[in-house]
């Protein structure tokens, strides 16, 4: 997960700091290249129960996201996707009945890694839309599971939004994006997750 994580900000500052490099296609076109860099916050859930013990949590979230690939046609690009995701206002239950938390021991987040497409719709003034398919693994430390699950949540993320162009090949943004992912585990119970943020970019074209 550590390695992942590496991996995630390694790609994101990839990104941001394309954003200077030279000329990679016509002016305020989608074309060439395709790089982009995320972050914000909204609400975020997740769960982890095996019908006698029960971790939840249901609230604040951050996200920070990636992108990089490289356009197809002009204004659909494919591209790879990495994201990482920190849960709040943990609940620990047994048998449904809520049991001794203590906050300062609760750890909680979650890595994406995918692969997706954005599409520009052309006349709308540089709105997009983006989704993408990969999987999720899970980084807990509590009462009830210790450790990571590895990349084992099957995992969708879709996304609108619009970018306004700051220079020739540079755009900035906003964008609403939503993850869900989950999985079973025989030993462990079921891991499921969902995420709703409001998220600021910046994209190179």
């Amino acid at each position: 997960m550590k390695r992942l994580l590496v991996l995630l900000m390694l790609a994101l500052s990839v990104a941001v700091s394309a954003t200077w490099a030279g000329p990679l296609s016509a002016p305020f076109t989608h074309d060439g290249l395709f790089a982009n860099a995320s972050m914000g916050m909204g609400y975020a859930s997740f769960e982890n129960a095996d019908g006698e013990e029960s971790l939840t949590a249901n609230g604040f979230g951050a996200r920070i996201h990636g992108k990089f690939g490289f356009y197809v046609v002009q204004d659909l690009a494919l591209h790879a996707n990495l994201g990482y995701v920190m849960y709040s206002n943990f609940q620990e239950a047994r048998y449904g009945l809520p049991t001794y938390m203590d906050h300062d021991f609760y750890v909680l987040s979650s890595v994406y890694l995918g692969v997706g497409a954005t599409y520009y719709v052309p006349e709308w003034n540089n709105v997009f839309i983006s989704g993408s398919l990969g999987l999720t693994g899970y980084n807990l430390n509590c009462h009830k599971y210790s450790g990571n699950t590895g990349l084992s949540a099957l995992s969708f993320d879709i996304e609108v939004g619009k970018d306004w162009w700051v220079g020739e090949h540079t755009a900035i943004g906003v964008s609403l994006a939503y993850n869900s992912g989950e999985y079973w585990s025989d030993d462990d119970g079921v891991f499921r997750s969902s995420s709703v943020m409001l998220l600021f970019s910046v994209t190179l074209n």
